[in-house]
């Protein structure tokens, strides 16, 4: 929290990301997407790592678009009412989630698919084929009931118990963006990007409405120990979109987002993936406590030196460790990372992962997450 809010700290925080969950039990080999934390080889580097990294564990149920009651879904945040959904063994080592939106001008249907020993989804087939379809979608009517998130705030006082002192509390929001390309393929999002603006600007307007209105349901007239990060904006950072799409499609929208947050003193992050350089002056403008995964050159567009010239002493800066070198890079490779990083100080930083395992972890990968945190304990 301390780096989050520009204060001195008496060293660098280090936070793994997925796969390092700490506070929360392990899986058993016989978990469907989590099997391989029964292997060995993991387990020995999850515990080893544990007295020397933090802890960021979030709340809300931010499980499969289920976050906050439903409401902070990817299909721009419609009633979950609207959306129903099974999951059904198709293979030994196969599942399928087939579900079903609702509207007043006709179902919607998606596919998702999940794979043994993989923490993570694949869409097989996305809820928004067309305009229309997306014009289906902002038919379906809007109708808050703010008593549907208690059950978050009943776990969020569990989490917190949980947690104690161990680390901080993160709660969940989708940038407006990814709440309209999260119902679409990634190639039909970038297309309707272009030829679609009126209407972009128009389902942003009203899902950043309900981001606000839920956000006013959480922290209205309460004190809640957590911070909250806003995710998916790297859609509107090169090489997916033009610099300037993150002040036409974040910056408004996100903005008051923030604004809200800020004005219930919670710190907020923005996680952002790409070439960066001109989003962070955008998030220094807008009033942002910290960003992630801050990617160096070939993924990014900027070296952590320039990054921390941009942020100054207004942006806490949370990375950059890419995770494909973390998987493949020699360690010594990882252990000038860490040197170069410290070399400019550990004020408005924290040092972090650009992802985490969702599935097995490697030799390699160990050493150098090994590799990372000896380093850093050398010279912090």
């Amino acid at each position: 929290m301390a780096a989050m809010r520009g204060e001195p700290v008496d060293r660098a925080p280090i936070w793994l990301r997925e796969g390092f969950f700490y506070t929360q039990p392990l899986a058993e080999a016989d978990s469907f997407a989590n099997g391989w934390q029964a292997d060995p080889l993991y387990r020995e580097l999850y515990y080893e790592l544990a007295p020397h990294v933090d802890v960021i564990r979030g709340w809300g149920g931010a499980i499969l678009g289920k976050s906050l009651g439903g409401w902070s879904n990817r299909f721009m945040m419609i009633p979950p009412e609207y959306i129903h959904s099974k999951r059904e063994v198709v293979g030994p080592d196969l599942e399928r989630s087939f579900g079903t939106v609702v509207t007043p001008r006709g179902d919607l249907t998606y596919v998702n698919e999940f794979r043994r020993g993989h923490d993570t989804a694949w869409h097989v087939k996305t809820l928004v084929q067309s305009v229309d379809d997306l014009k289906k979608l902002a038919s379906v009517p809007y109708n808050f009931d703010p008593t549907t998130v208690e059950q978050s705030l009943t776990e969020y006082e569990q989490t917190k118990t949980a947690l104690g002192d161990r680390g901080v509390l993160r709660l969940g929001f989708s940038s407006p963006m990814v709440c309209i390309s999260g119902a679409m393929n990634l190639e039909t999002f970038l297309e309707f990007s272009l030829t679609q603006k009126p209407l972009f600007h128009e389902l942003m307007a009203q899902i950043t409405y309900r981001n606000l209105t839920l956000i006013d349901a959480i922290f209205k007239g309460r004190e809640l120990d957590t911070t909250v990060n806003i995710g998916g904006s790297e859609q509107c950072t090169p090489p997916m979109m033009p610099p300037q799409a993150f002040d036409e499609y974040v910056v408004p929208y996100e903005g008051q987002m923030v604004e809200r947050l800020k004005s219930y003193g919670i710190l907020v992050n923005c996680h952002c993936h790409g070439k960066v350089r001109h989003a962070l002056q955008c998030m220094v403008d807008m009033g942002i406590d910290s960003t992630d995964p801050v990617e160096p050159p070939p993924a990014g567009n900027v070296t952590w030196a320039e990054a921390r010239q941009i942020a100054g002493n207004d942006l806490t800066l949370i990375g950059n460790f890419e995770f494909d070198a973390l998987c493949f890079a020699e360690t010594d490779h990882i252990r000038e990372r860490v040197r170069e990083m410290l070399s400019k100080g550990t004020r408005r930083m924290i040092m972090g992962a650009s992802a985490g395992p969702i599935s097995a972890v490697s030799p390699q990968l160990a050493a150098n997450y090994r590799a990372w945190i000896e380093t850093a304990r050398e010279l912090s």
